[in-house]
């Protein structure tokens, strides 16, 4: 990246930072918030790192400030005059410098952005998944076969850990009379949008469509481009929640209930855990796909390739269905009703 350039957003994001710790506004905190996701996400794609920067801008600047304003809703919107000790603030403020100098002091060790003799890049293992990915496994995006493969284990925990989050929503807030009630939110056969504003009801009805269809895209496309199934199932999701908020949450219910959405989460869990048991049903380990030649046409990196897509799916079905069970839920203190 350009060094003015790199300057430039780093000044923004200190700033942005500053703000969102200062400003009493919680609203106006979240939108701030969002501000410096979309920073992160510039420095992010500067760096090359266009799949991570891609999961910041879908998650960190879109969904996460969603999620912070319908819990701003239900709380106050303004932080109370509680003052603090003058100590603690001069503790806090000299814990940050000592901190922050310690961290500009190890920054003189780091070695040079994209630099090929850096201990990373020269690390056998760094050096065969750059060398070897693409023989094994007919991938060309590297992180796609790193995270769905190499490192299969560590993606399929990360997902389990989406699942609990969301049964750790519901458990928390989550209220017993709203899930009776379920199936008779999800029958309604209510107007779409009858109380939305027409602008913003048209402008979701053409907009929804065209981001599942993409969201279906950077599923499948994971392999080649930057993508895959937390980044599909992110975007996937917030379609859900961009209707909820245009047509009313009782809409968005109709068409994806809380009880389905659990399902599909399990069912996403159930695909990827089931590919590695069925590899070791095969003689392998657990989700060795290479064993899977036998099953999938093309060859053993062909196999690899398709059981990534495959799992890659299942990571969407509980990434979609679990965040949007998490904003309806605290979009409405857990009662399936109203909300924004």
């Amino acid at each position: 990246m350009i060094w003015q350039l790199d300057l430039i957003l780093l000044i923004f994001l200190v700033i942005t930072a500053l703000i969102s710790l200062r400003v009493r506004d919680l609203l106006g905190a979240s939108m701030v918030f969002g501000i410096y996701s979309f920073l992160i996400c510039l420095l992010w794609a500067g760096m090359g790192a266009v799949d991570v920067a891609f999961t910041e801008a879908a998650v960190g600047a879109g969904v996460s400030t969603v999620i912070l304003v319908a819990t701003v809703y239900h709380t106050r919107r303004v932080t109370g005059g509680h003052k603090r000790a003058s100590g603690m603030k001069l503790l806090s403020l000299l814990l940050m410098l000592v901190l922050g100098g310690v961290l500009l002091h190890a920054s003189g060790d780091f070695p040079a952005l994209g630099d090929p003799t850096s201990p990373a890049n020269n690390h056998p293992v760094a050096q065969y998944y750059i060398e070897g990915s693409y023989q094994d496994t007919k991938v060309p995006n590297l992180v796609t076969s790193v995270l769905a493969d190499y490192r299969g284990y560590d993606t399929l925990f990360e997902t389990v850990v989406v699942f609990v989050a969301g049964i750790g929503i519901l458990a928390v807030i989550g209220v017993p009379t709203a899930r009776m009630r379920r199936e008779e939110v999800c029958g309604d056969t209510a107007q779409f949008g009858e109380d939305s504003d027409l602008i913003i009801l048209q402008t979701c009805r053409l907009v929804v469509p065209v981001l599942q269809l993409f969201a279906l895209y950077v599923i499948a496309h994971g392999h080649h481009s930057p993508g895959g199934g937390f980044q599909g199932g992110v975007l996937f999701g917030a379609s859900y929640i961009l209707l909820a908020l245009s047509g009313g949450l009782r809409e968005a219910l109709r068409r994806l209930s809380e009880s389905m959405s659990f399902r599909l989460a399990a069912c996403g869990i159930v695909i990827y855990a089931g590919f590695g048991l069925l590899c070791m049903a095969l003689g392998s380990s657990f989700l060795d796909y290479a064993i899977l030649d036998s099953i999938l046409p093309g060859g053993v990196a062909k196999a690899r390739s398709h059981s990534m897509l495959i799992v890659e799916a299942g990571v969407g079905f509980t990434v979609t269905t679990i965040l949007f069970v998490i904003y309806a839920n605290l979009a409405t203190r857990g009662k399936l009703e109203g909300g924004l």
